[in-house]
């Protein structure tokens, strides 16, 4: 009961990416959608790009998850072992919790996209179709 506070962390968002990743990996998304899947202009200009763009983006955030899994756990552990005040040890959790998140984001859609324009030939992006309201 007492080491249940070492399983609750910011660690999960880790956990969390890597399910999300497995799933869009192992599951893709078959054609372009709005719903599922990663849906970048870039990935959605063709079904080349789509395909690829979700194969990407899954490895990477199943990766990355890995990262934030570790090292989260490992801030997890440290701050229960050192800081012996609770609103400080939350506040670090919070902040690798949210960090985490936001970094893990940013750095697959930028490495997504990198790696798309790299391996598609005439990748071309079509602006976004205004709707009426």
């Amino acid at each position: 009961m007492i080491y249940s506070i070492y399983l609750i962390g910011p660690h999960l968002i880790g956990a969390l990416f890597i399910i999300i990743g497995a799933l869009q990996r192992y599951l893709p998304p078959k054609n372009i959608n709005r719903w599922y899947g990663y849906r970048t202009p870039a990935a959605r200009s063709s079904q080349q790009a789509w395909d690829e763009g979700n194969r990407y983006s899954a490895i990477y955030m199943m990766k990355a998850g890995l990262f934030v899994l570790i090292v989260g756990f490992a801030v997890n552990v440290l701050t229960i072992t050192y800081v012996t005040d609770f609103q400080t040890r939350q506040m670090i959790g919070y902040i690798i919790l949210f960090g985490g998140a936001m970094g893990v984001g940013i750095a697959m859609v930028m490495a997504t996209e990198k790696h798309l324009k790299k391996t598609i030939k005439n990748l071309k992006v079509k602006p976004p179709v205004k709707r009426r309201k």
